[in-house]
């Protein structure tokens, strides 16, 4: 049995509208000039899909490895070169604004130019440990004035003190939006 749950962001789940994990992020994007997104961990890729319709001039660089894994709460993530497979050809039409390291963060992030994003989204492995690394690794890479965030605040304790205590590391307050997105601006 697959463990791949795919839903387009504009139908019904589970008898709710179904918002993706970066949707408190749209609003702030929208009207940005051009924005460059990083997306860490895309998974089926709605979230990147929505910030692509959300700003027909934004462009997102996405990080994932699409490797089997266990995730934060012990779950086997299984067939992710189906997922893999699958956000390619859901975002074929966006070729010249997405972009993808098929690669784990850790390995990622000296390969990319400080200063550069507009956005950064953490939405990877969810652990206390990894966001750790994820935030001291990819803080450089957002712009003053960028959006520095993630998700899953409030749902994984491990996520919240991670994030909490690298906000108190640079002298940030944690904002909250729709879909328990963290964020401050940089």
């Amino acid at each position: 049995m697959s463990d791949i749950i795919t839903f387009n962001t504009d139908t019904q789940a589970f008898g709710r509208t179904f918002k993706c994990s970066g949707y408190g992020l749209g609003a702030m994007i929208k009207d940005m000039e051009s924005p460059e997104v990083l997306e860490i961990g895309c998974d089926v890729g709605d979230t990147t899909q929505f910030l692509l319709d959300s700003n027909p001039t934004c462009v997102v660089t996405g990080v994932d490895p699409y490797e089997n894994y266990v995730d934060w709460n012990g779950n086997n993530l299984n067939e992710r070169e189906q997922v893999y497979i699958k956000l390619m050809d859901r975002l074929k039409g966006y070729t010249n604004r997405f972009g993808l390291y098929r690669d784990y963060s850790d390995n990622v992030h000296a390969r990319l130019l400080d200063n550069f994003f507009d956005v950064i989204f953490i939405d990877g492995l969810h652990t206390y440990e990894q966001l750790t690394k994820d935030c001291a690794n990819f803080y450089s890479k957002v712009k003053e004035g960028g959006i520095f965030a993630g998700h899953d605040y409030n749902a994984i304790p491990g996520v919240r003190q991670a994030a909490d205590e690298f906000a108190a590391k640079v002298g940030k307050q944690i904002q909250i939006t729709e879909m328990d997105v963290w964020y401050w601006i940089k």
